[in-house]
């Protein structure tokens, strides 16, 4: 049998509004709805429309660094009998966005529903100078970013990761995903991290 949107998702108000799409149960994208292309759109996502998705396993867009997570909450979502759910951050250099993602069972497939939960302007800052982006940038010319909240670290030694809205612009960089000390708690604090006990 096919997969399609269930009529209940389709009639309900957030259609329009909430980024939604359907998985088969190998996690590949059977379809989305209008919102997925406004939103990849406004958010300067290319090779991400509807047409262009489909068929493509939904783990193919997730970065290296968040793929256990991932699975972990896929394979919860279809094996549970009601909705699976958690935060995440999707901020832009104007404005700071969480959205909630929920999903649950549907057919064979999953419903994934992506809708926003708070949106604040952002305070404007100066473009960094040279100077402050050598702050962030390594020998190697990478910068590292935060997958979860986008934020940057310092190539000080510091370890301290800050909020730096001219990289979310700039699409020359080189960047490489990691996760700051706040969200790595958050993403991996369901699973116990090995580390040797002198460490602990």
């Amino acid at each position: 049998m096919a997969l399609g949107f269930p009529t209940w998702i389709t009639d309900d108000a957030s259609w329009h509004e909430d980024v939604i799409c359907l998985l088969d149960d190998e996690l590949c994208l059977v379809d989305c709805n209008p919102a997925w292309d406004e939103f990849a759109a406004r958010n300067g996502g290319k090779q991400l429309s509807r047409a262009e998705v489909a068929g493509k396993m939904i783990l193919d867009f997730v970065p290296n660094v968040l793929r256990d997570f991932y699975v972990q909450k896929y394979w919860f979502a279809k094996h549970s009998e009601g909705w699976t759910e958690f935060q995440y951050d999707c901020s832009s250099p104007e404005k700071i966005r969480l959205f909630r993602m929920a999903m649950i069972r549907s057919g064979e497939g999953l419903l994934v529903v992506n809708y926003l939960l708070l949106e604040e302007e952002c305070s404007l800052r100066p473009l960094l100078d040279e100077e402050g982006r050598r702050t962030y940038v390594s020998s190697g010319g990478l910068i590292t970013m935060c997958v979860n909240c986008r934020k940057t670290k310092r190539e000080d030694g510091s370890n301290h990761w800050e909020w730096v809205p001219d990289f979310l612009r700039d699409h020359s960089l080189t960047v490489s995903h990691g996760l700051c000390p706040r969200c790595l708690p958050y993403v991996y604090g369901h699973m116990r991290l090995r580390m040797p006990s002198r460490i602990r």
